[in-house]
């Protein structure tokens, strides 16, 4: 596999269009997320921004406005920074939902400010390790100012990655969002420059994304590739539970995948369909009455996370 070719860090660019509400100085919430960045680098916790500022920073004009900050976290320090947060008044949103199929992102909200964040320990849909997959995003970002300090974000190719990659289907917990696909597809092929559409295609494949990342590529006329197994690395991670074998694997690629896209998920990785075809009697059960345990070790982990345990 290809490495992406190496691009020089962004540097930090002013904004381009309007800044969501929390993202503006005086907004309180925008001095609790500076807090929150600053206490992710006094733990030595890496993270990317994504997201609404953005894609502000970067030219890439979002037709909404978005509600939370969103950050990428580098998954080796996942507990440690929300046991940062938890001490700083952070705690689980409300009300979240607690699907039995699992959800990506972990929203906090602050208890004085009402700030929200969608932290992302992986990204769906995006199958290699997860930490190999943030070394990619991270090796591709640089620094731009948001919140009167400069702050790691993901590069323009990564945010149109991201950006289109939320809106075809993967099961990120986030809004549904599908109405504005063509928005972003016609934005991006108007956008992309010439280096970004050669980088495309190796980007994808280092993260393992070719199955949520097929439409955006077919619509530029770019090769995808087969969609890959999801690792047992990056399945593990999804679920929150370990051991759950070939059959989980299957279950989260199709999960994760457009819904257009499953069945030719389903062909490209014929060889654990198969299997889970010849063991569906045994494997299935089994791993249906996982999926609740796996629901309720995630809970813990990130309660038990944000209370230093």
């Amino acid at each position: 596999m290809s490495d992406p070719p190496a691009r020089a860090p962004n540097e930090p660019v002013p904004a381009l269009g309007p800044l969501p509400e929390y993202a503006v100085d005086g907004d309180p919430r925008a001095a609790q997320f500076r807090e929150a960045i600053d206490l992710a680098d006094s733990v030595g916790v890496r993270v990317l921004m994504a997201g609404g500022v953005a894609y502000v920073q970067l030219g890439l004009i979002s037709p909404r406005q978005s509600l939370a900050l969103s950050l990428i976290v580098d998954p080796t320090g996942l507990d440690a920074l929300l046991a940062a947060l938890g001490r700083t008044g952070w705690q689980r949103l409300p009300g979240a939902p607690d699907p039995l199929m699992p959800a990506a992102v972990i929203t906090l909200q602050h208890r004085v400010s009402g700030a929200r964040l969608d932290l992302y320990p992986l990204i769906p849909g995006f199958v290699h390790h997860p930490s190999s997959v943030f070394a990619q995003l991270w090796e591709c970002g640089g620094p731009i100012r948001a919140f009167g300090r400069e702050v790691m974000a993901v590069d323009r190719l990564s945010m149109m990655m991201l950006a289109v990659h939320s809106r075809l289907g993967p099961r990120s917990g986030g809004p549904g969002l599908e109405e504005y696909t063509d928005f972003f597809f016609q934005q991006f092929a108007v956008v992309i420059t010439a280096d970004e559409r050669q980088r495309l295609p190796l980007l994808v494949r280092a993260v393992g994304g070719q199955a949520v990342m097929r439409p955006f590529l077919e619509r530029l006329g770019l090769p995808s590739g087969q969609a890959r197994l999801p690792s047992a690395a990056y399945t593990e991670a999804r679920f929150g539970l370990a051991g759950l074998g070939t059959a989980a694997r299957v279950l989260i690629g199709v999960w994760d995948a457009p819904v257009g896209q499953r069945r030719r998920v389903a062909r490209d990785t014929r060889r654990a369909s198969r299997w889970v075809g010849a063991h569906l009697l045994t494997a299935a059960p089994a791993l249906m009455r996982q999926l609740p345990q796996a629901r309720r070790a995630r809970r813990a982990r990130v309660e038990r996370a944000l209370a230093g345990g």
